[in-house]
């Protein structure tokens, strides 16, 4: 099941190399919201999110894009506003990553999908040809799925 394969799995957002997403051509990126930059109906982006997106915006020459299946926070999210956001996008539709390419002016071969849903966004950014990287749900609740999720993409890069 190659098409559920991320290109690589990280523990969570904080240990994507952005130097090697450069080295390897990538010069956009399509973030997942929940639960992969913000626990889920939490209320901020958590500090160290805020300070992980600012300074990846500032040090690679990559584009960040938030593209989520979710409604649009009805609170101010800190820097939510300074980067694109396309949300109710109907991720894993091909139309919601093309969108998103748009947005960003990349190719898919340019492009890189950075989330937690093994459908939404793995399968998705894979099936168009782009680079998928899996991280770790940030939620602290049911643990049970988060460590289903890790074992079947774990298994999945056998």
């Amino acid at each position: 099941m190659p098409i559920f394969k991320p290109s690589q799995i990280a523990r969570s957002i904080y240990e994507v190399d952005g130097d090697a997403l450069q080295r390897a051509g990538i010069k956009g990126i399509i973030l997942d919201w929940n639960n992969t930059l913000i626990k889920k109906n939490a209320e901020s982006l958590s500090d160290s999110m805020k300070t992980w997106l600012k300074n990846f915006q500032s040090r690679y020459a990559i584009k960040l894009i938030i593209v989520s299946n979710s409604k649009p926070p009805a609170q101010e999210h800190g820097l939510v506003n300074e980067f694109p956001t396309l949300f109710k996008a109907g991720k894993p539709k091909k139309k919601a990553f093309l969108a998103a390419l748009d947005v960003l002016g990349t190719r898919r071969n340019e492009t890189a999908v950075i989330g937690n849903g093994i459908i939404a966004d793995l399968w998705g950014g894979n099936r168009l040809g782009m680079r998928t990287i899996f991280v770790s749900p940030i939620w602290t609740r049911p643990r049970l799925l988060g460590m289903v999720k890790r074992l079947v993409v774990k298994a999945l890069r056998v």
